[in-house]
């Protein structure tokens, strides 16, 4: 069966009885991962952690094909329930994983432990997720990149964990740098809430400060700063900051949403003054509202990238986002060649 949505959290957090494996899958590794270790502790509670659970890699299918069956059939020598948990770096053994998943759902009485398959991106066509979905003991979840609302509630909620609040401009200007990905995310919150003491101070609350001092990256180079520069023509300055950025593990993806954002408010703004807005009233109709020390960067953008120019980089941005999303993507090359044009363009309008 395929589990999809709200449902996941809840399946895993309370996965049936008669689940007999579950395979975690999706491109967020991060998220498959934490997955899958929060699922062995609900799945079975009682799993003796030395000898009633037992790790195999794709490698040991290779090697002993049979060992996966053999482990799924193996009685426990203690009592308690077995966990057998498999993590696939490759489909090389498939056919016979898919064939396994078949026989064990229609016979389920013959399976003495549970199974956790962990993978990364598995196209519909793959043997062993259609084997999942099919079945009616085992079940599909997919982990793909983290949307902005679900990486907002993650920060606030893994905050107030410990007692910490943070400011909607701290949230707004910290996302960027973890978008897309659950792993990274769950690493700062826990680095941010060591940074602010763990709420041992009482009203504790992340500032714009903190996100700039402790944030990944935010001491090379900011999302903000790329942006700024790549709109604006500065080409030495901003290639500098998107190399200084990419190596403090800046996500080139985050720097590219964040370069769709502001591309996008300055169309709002660009649409507003086709229609005879003066320029300073269409900045003040934006929201979020633009801040009064970029509002006169912002002014010059407007007028360096006129409507039909912006519309065409926005076009050019989602090019790009399709374009990394394809396996082996050169993602820092493809961001990297998309800021240096609108860079060079900036240049000649300046």
């Amino acid at each position: 069966m395929k589990i999809t949505g709200a449902r996941q959290n809840r399946f895993l957090s309370a996965p049936p009885a008669d689940i007999i494996g579950v395979l975690i899958f999706g491109p967020d590794r991060g998220r498959v991962k934490s997955r899958g270790a929060a699922l062995s502790q609900t799945f079975v509670p009682d799993v003796d952690p030395t000898f009633g659970s037992t790790l195999i890699t794709a490698d040991d299918l290779s090697s002993d094909p049979a060992k996966l069956a053999d482990e799924m059939s193996a009685m426990s020598l203690l009592g308690g329930g077995r966990l057998v948990r498999l993590r696939l770096d490759h489909e090389r053994q498939a056919a016979a994983i898919a064939k396994l998943i078949k026989g064990f759902d229609t016979d389920p009485s013959r399976a003495e432990a549970k199974l956790i398959i962990e993978a990364g991106d598995m196209t519909p066509r793959s043997a062993i997720r259609k084997a999942v979905e099919a079945a009616k003991h085992f079940a599909a979840v997919a982990c793909y990149a983290a949307s902005t609302n679900d990486l907002k509630d993650q920060i606030r909620e893994g905050l107030d964990a410990h007692g910490i609040r943070i400011t909607p401009e701290a949230l707004e200007n910290w996302l960027p740098l973890v978008e897309g990905d659950h792993a990274l995310a769950a690493g700062e919150i826990e680095k941010m809430a060591l940074y602010k003491g763990y709420g041992s101070v009482e009203g504790a609350v992340v500032s714009l400060a903190d996100i700039q001092a402790v944030a990944a990256g935010g001491q090379s180079a900011s999302i903000d700063t790329i942006v700024t520069e790549a709109l604006s023509g500065e080409i030495d300055a901003m290639d500098a900051s998107f190399r200084r950025a990419v190596a403090g593990k800046v996500s080139p993806i985050g720097i590219l949403f964040g370069l769709q954002r502001q591309i996008m408010r300055l169309t709002e703004a660009a649409i507003a003054m086709d229609s005879g807005q003066p320029k300073g009233q269409a900045m003040k109709g934006l929201r979020p509202p633009v801040f009064a020390m970029q509002e006169r960067v912002f002014s010059r953008q407007l007028d360096i990238w006129g409507l039909r120019m912006l519309q065409r980089s926005l076009l050019e941005c989602q090019m790009a986002e399709r374009a990394s999303k394809t396996a082996g993507a050169p993602i820092d090359s493809i961001v990297s060649r998309l800021l240096l044009a609108l860079a060079g363009y900036a240049a000649k309008r300046r």
